[in-house]
């Protein structure tokens, strides 16, 4: 629960029992767990619907209604948010129901330590964050899976359109206004052909599941294509020296890679954000190059951003660490991206400075 702030709703119509554990959390010294109260079922609920809490500590009893009532009413309202049930004593049928419904713990009050609250709040939010990304991928995996299909459906028309669009060109007449007018025109759609393609090269990959030999370039010129929008929209100038007299072929999985380097990517966007809106003003930029070194690639990744500080870079590529609010980021990329690199026999590593920016590079087998 470090270098982060988490928000806690606490829905207990017992004021006494509100004060013990408010001051149970206040024990624990956890400086980033702010305690919200809500003494009643109707407002308990209106609150845990809007889905701003990063985990709930519900009362059993409230007043006609329990505390699994708000479970299925928050399950039903298709909020994401783990619960913790507090009863005034044991019950086992609570508890097996509790945890049917999706309980992320079930505690008894008058057994309650700091200690004891503290771990079972971190392993809710834990749990809540698993939830979340397994959520995540899955809603990730059906946008993929749709935008292949609408791929293949946008590919057809735009082929019909630039195909008249050559035709009209053979007959221009020597007026040139017009045929600069259909040159613009081809121009665009093949713009939006290589997108669609990078789209595509991004959801399904080339070499998915097994180890291939990969163009560099290739893979970092579909992912460039695909945050162009966010590099024009914050104002980031993308500088490449890959270079171009020697063929940059690496070993690896193309879906992977295309992964790797779009989460760095949009870390670097998200650093210069930050960056800007601390008042470092730009020109802002994202500099990309590659250099040989023995039987390996060295591709690097250095942004104008707002760096990171010394002690948060000792635990970057660990799960679940991030400096990024709630519903940003999940602490799993770069720790997906280490991984990822090992298991093909490479590296990564990263040097950043506060207030200056951020460098990562990728050091990956030819």
């Amino acid at each position: 629960m470090e270098n982060r702030s988490y928000q806690i709703l606490l829905i207990e119509d017992d004021e006494d029992d509100y004060v013990m554990i408010r001051d149970l959390i206040r024990e624990m010294k956890e400086p980033g767990l702010s305690l919200d109260w809500s003494s009643s079922f109707d407002t308990g609920k209106e609150k845990i619907l809007k889905g701003s809490y990063d985990v709930c500590l519900v009362d059993y009893r409230l007043g006609a209604h329990t505390g699994l009532d708000l479970m299925r009413a928050a399950i039903a309202g298709n909020v994401i948010v783990p619960i913790i049930l507090l009863t005034g004593y044991g019950d086992q049928e609570v508890e097996r129901e509790a945890m049917r419904i999706g309980a992320a713990d079930y505690l008894v009050k008058g057994d309650l330590t700091p200690k004891l609250l503290e771990r079972s709040i971190r392993y809710s939010l834990y749990r809540g964050e698993t939830q979340a990304q397994i959520l995540r991928q899955d809603r990730l995996a059906s946008v993929g899976l749709l935008a292949s299909g609408l791929a293949h459906e946008i590919g057809t028309p735009l082929g019909v359109v630039r195909g008249r669009a050559e035709y009209a060109l053979m007959h221009v007449d020597d007026r040139p206004s017009v045929e600069k007018n259909l040159n613009i025109i081809v121009s665009e759609i093949d713009r939006i052909s290589k997108l669609i393609r990078s789209l595509l090269n991004l959801a399904r990959g080339g070499n998915s599941g097994s180890l291939g030999d990969i163009s560099l370039p290739t893979v970092v010129g579909d992912v460039l294509n695909l945050m162009s929008h966010e590099f024009r929209k914050n104002e980031i100038s993308v500088q490449s020296a890959l270079p171009d007299e020697i063929p940059l072929i690496v070993r690896a999985e193309s879906e992977s890679l295309h992964q790797v380097i779009l989460n760095l990517l949009v870390n670097s966007v998200q650093a210069i954000e930050t960056a800007v809106q601390k008042g470092r003003a730009g020109p802002h930029q994202i500099h990309l190059d590659a250099t040989s070194e023995k039987d390996r690639w060295v591709f690097s990744i250095r942004d104008t951003g707002c760096g990171i500080s010394p002690n948060n870079l000792k635990r970057l590529f660990k799960p679940f660490f991030t400096t990024k609010d709630i519903g940003v980021g999940t602490g799993l990329g770069l720790a997906t991206s280490y991984n990822i690199l090992k298991s093909w026999g490479g590296e990564i590593s990263v040097e950043s400075q506060e207030g200056v920016g951020t460098t990562f590079w990728l050091f990956l087998p030819r």
